[in-house]
């Protein structure tokens, strides 16, 4: 075995290994809890009441090969980060819970390629002194069921499953006239049991009877005049959006005026629990339904509705917090005198699944005297200290003040924006305008996908604003600054209060572009399917006028076309079929793989057309094109990708093969597995390319020349030829795709233009090789002539030939002959 590099790299080496039994050793030496989370989820540490944690060991890397071993280079087990330890130390020491991300956003990356963890190694310290910290809630997994319940009357018996807390669930019984509609509703409440802290236990609430024959339309129509009908309503709306897949933009409209007149017509907290539901369910209705619903203001009234309620409902206990998957709301009556100590709300992801908003997960919280309590949320809201005294609010008593929490942006219809890169929190005071605030109001976030900071173009601060856009509302960033990003935390301030988020501009994006270059795509597929499959149904109808065909070239250029055809349909129809398939790993992986498979395919058929081009135009004679010329192109074309594929596929164990976003070629396969063979197949066609259009350049002006043409006769026309030429030979030759190239130029600008020119004519070539191999081709436009016409010209006579000479072109040349009127001259041949 031999060893390169010298001393210099076995020192290193040897270093290398030193530092990692130093720190291997120092683990071992530690006593304590362990706790660990793959990279991408979330560490929960939780001290028993009294306890705060004390970390004395942590690593955000791999030493062990047999832990989170669902990912590449597992046996990397030398994967030491210098800074972890501190940094967790600096977040989680002293502490009650705390919760973080192993994520290369929050700790960088020690080792690119290597599936890490983050490792912990703590201990609870107790201790008499009173904790600075003044949560209002705890953040924790579990969650108190309902039983399952049988609700009897002397008119009725009903059986309700059992139900998480916090959700609601239907009654076994079904309506006579439906099997699919139950007969009443039921909330599994969960109870705080008198005190600030969510304890977990769980009540059911009297059911909601649901009337069996009654639909969205009837609905419309009924007066919610009192407390009881808008209860009926509301629970109607809870179950019609539960089938959120059949609701229209018409529909959404219709509910977003019921939830406004339900709000004015009662407050209670069990209209404010089914409404909360009825808008979860809303925010997982169809994106293009809600856009369209946006042009009556249906997404924005509901937003506003809730914003209302959050105003007026009635308080039981100290405050009212309803929280869904995805929507939580938090309303409390509060004095000036703690409002001035600063308020705030925030959402700290639990262990079992952080993409959702859990009871639990979100609370309110004074920050008066704590030291950073934040820096393990996802997402926070802080207003400013003395805010009282900002706004001039001379009133003594309490003020009702209420945050809204939204898990995305499906309810902020904007057409012309991107999607939003943060959840989207918002606080009001009732009764009062917070704008031109001295002190500004401070949210930090980080964003819902996981990102390297290197990767960010920017970040924006943006607010909802209801009357942009003629009233249909806008995201706007005016009163809004940038404070900059520190260990994945993205933080922003606002001279006002209402609505928040943050969009993240990745180098790799497109941001508002990123839509209307979907619908090019998308259009520029449909249209090239429909010409690829047009030509190949012309080389069946012309297949009498093919079997004329002499010349070598001529033949394999057929032969090559078709290929190309095929593999370019199968690109396209891939991608149009499986490209956002993410929901099936094994099926993402698949549509991947034979989008490699065909590109590479593609690129090499028409490195094929290059030669077949080059040999008759350049090598002049049919001797130089061998008969199995045909057969060793597609043994080529069609093994070579095949060959690459396997050899990218079949090892992804060892490495990400696929995008976790779409069903494309991770970094790596699609640097070494694509760019590169592409690039060296693109400049092997562009280097044929430029020799083919010198050669025939050169061959046209001696034509010229020998003819005793003047300088400028047939300019324009010869001018025309050349560059309907040479544009034919470029789609074939698949230049278009350098376009791809210029897409890592740190110009946002150029790439952009560049994006549009790449997806215009990549996805138009199944049409240019249409128009220019097929309606123009001569065999075709003579069937076509025929087809039509149904006649043939007497006295009209066709002869073959194939001229040798170096002068003319070497497929064959028709000639047409008009006897006992004119001699008409050889076509010229584009």
């Amino acid at each position: 075995m031999a060893v390169t590099g010298g001393p210099r790299n076995a020192l290193g080496l040897g270093t290398r290994v030193l530092v990692v039994l130093c720190v291997l050793g120092a683990y071992h030496g530690v006593t304590g809890e362990t706790v660990r989370a793959c990279e991408h989820q979330w560490l929960i540490i939780t001290c028993a009441e009294g306890g705060t944690i004390d970390v004395s060991y942590a690593n955000y890397g791999r030493t062990s090969s047999t832990h989170c071993t669902d990912g590449p280079r597992v046996t990397d087990t030398d994967c030491i980060s210098d800074t972890s330890e501190n940094l967790v130390s600096q977040l989680c020491s002293g502490l009650t819970t705390c919760s973080i991300r192993a994520s290369n956003s929050v700790f960088g990356d020690p080792c690119v390629g290597t599936y890490k963890y983050l490792e912990v190694v703590y201990s609870c310290a107790s201790t008499g002194a009173v904790t600075t910290q003044q949560m209002t809630a705890v953040t924790r997994d579990t969650q108190g069921y309902c039983p399952e319940h049988v609700y009897e009357t002397e008119d009725m018996r009903l059986v309700f499953p059992r139900t998480e807390g916090g959700g609601f669930n239907y009654s076994v019984e079904r309506c006579p006239s439906s099997s699919e509609k139950p007969q009443a509703s039921r909330f599994c409440r969960i109870s705080t049991a008198g005190t600030p802290v969510w304890d977990g236990t769980a009540v059911w609430d009297p059911p909601v009877l649901l009337t069996c024959d009654v639909s969205l339309r009837n609905l419309s129509q009924t007066a919610v005049a009192t407390p009881e009908a808008a209860l009926a309503v509301a629970t109607e709306l809870q179950f019609i959006t539960s089938q959120v897949d059949t609701l229209s933009s018409d529909d959404v409209t219709i509910i977003s005026r019921l939830i406004e007149k339900i709000v004015n017509a009662s407050q209670t907290e069990q209209i404010g629990d089914s409404l909360m539901t009825t808008i979860d369910n809303l925010m997982n209705a169809d994106s293009e339904v809600l856009m369209q619903s946006q042009q009556e203001r249906g997404p924005s009234r509901v937003v506003q509705a809730l914003e209302t309620f959050s105003d007026l409902v009635t308080l039981v206990g100290e405050k009212y917090t309803s929280v869904r998957p995805g929507v939580a709301l938090q309303a409390v009556d509060i004095s000036l005198e703690d409002l001035d100590k600063g308020q705030g709300f925030a959402f700290f992801p639990t262990g079992h699944d952080s993409g959702s908003l859990t009871e639990g997960s979100v609370s309110g919280f004074s920050v008066d005297g704590v030291r950073d309590p934040l820096q393990t949320a996802d997402i926070s809201l802080t207003l400013p200290a003395n805010i009282s005294s900002i706004m001039q609010i001379n009133s003594t008593a309490d003020v009702r003040l209420s945050y809204t929490l939204y898990n995305d942006s499906s309810l902020f219809v904007q057409p012309s924006q991107g999607a939003v890169g943060s959840r989207i929190i918002g606080s009001r005071i009732a009764g009062l305008s917070i704008k031109n605030l001295s002190q500004p109001v401070t949210i930090s976030v980080r964003p819902i996908e996981d990102f390297s900071p290197e990767d960010l173009g920017r970040f924006r601060c943006v607010f909802w604003d209801f009357e942009a856009e003629a009233g249909h509302g806008a995201w706007s960033s005016d009163g809004c600054v940038n404070q900059g990003e520190e260990n994945g935390t993205y933080t922003c301030t606002f001279n006002h209060l209402t609505n928040f988020a943050v969009f993240f501009d990745l180098k790799g994006g497109f941001g508002a572009h990123e839509r209307l270059l979907e619908i090019i795509t998308t259009v520029g597929c449909v249209v090239s399917i429909t010409g690829l499959v047009l030509t190949l149904l012309s080389f069946i109808v012309t297949m009498k006028y093919n079997r004329r065909i002499v010349g070598a070239h001529a033949k394999n250029q057929r032969l090559v076309l078709i290929n190309l055809c095929v593999a370019l349909l199968a690109i396209i129809i891939i991608f149009l079929a499986g490209i956002k398939q993410t929901t099936s790993p094994i099926g993402c992986t698949i549509v991947a793989a034979l989008l490699h498979y065909f590109l590479l395919a593609a690129l090499i058929w028409m490195a094929m057309e290059a030669v077949n081009i080059y040999l008759a135009a350049v090598m002049v004679f049919d001797h130089y094109v061998t008969r199995n010329f045909i057969y060793k192109a597609a043994a080529v074309a069609w093994g070579f990708p095949l060959l690459i594929t396997i050899c990218t596929a079949a090892p992804s164990s060892l490495y990400d093969y696929r995008n976790d976003k779409y069903c494309w070629l991770a970094q790596v396969p699609l640097q070494y597995a694509f760019l590169l063979p592409a690039g060296l197949i693109l400049t092997f066609n562009i280097a044929v390319f430029s020799i083919v259009m010198y050669r025939l350049i050169s061959r046209e002006k001696k034509q010229k020349k020998l003819t005793g043409g003047q300088k400028n006769e047939a300019d324009h026309q010869w001018v025309t030829r050349q560059l309907r030429r040479a544009f034919s030979i470029m789609v074939l030759f698949g230049l278009t795709w350098v376009f791809g190239f210029f897409f890592v130029i740190d110009n946002n600008t150029a790439r952009t233009v560049f994006a549009y020119l790449f997806c215009i004519c990549n996805t138009l070539q199944g049409l240019f090789i249409f128009i220019f191999h097929c309606v123009m081709r001569e065999d075709v436009q003579k069937w076509r002539r025929e087809f039509f016409c149904k006649k043939k010209k007497k006295n009209h006579y066709e002869v073959n030939r194939s001229t040798f000479s170096s002068s003319v072109a070497r497929t064959p040349q028709r000639i047409s002959l008009n006897v006992g009127a004119y001699v008409v001259p050889p076509a010229s041949k584009a």
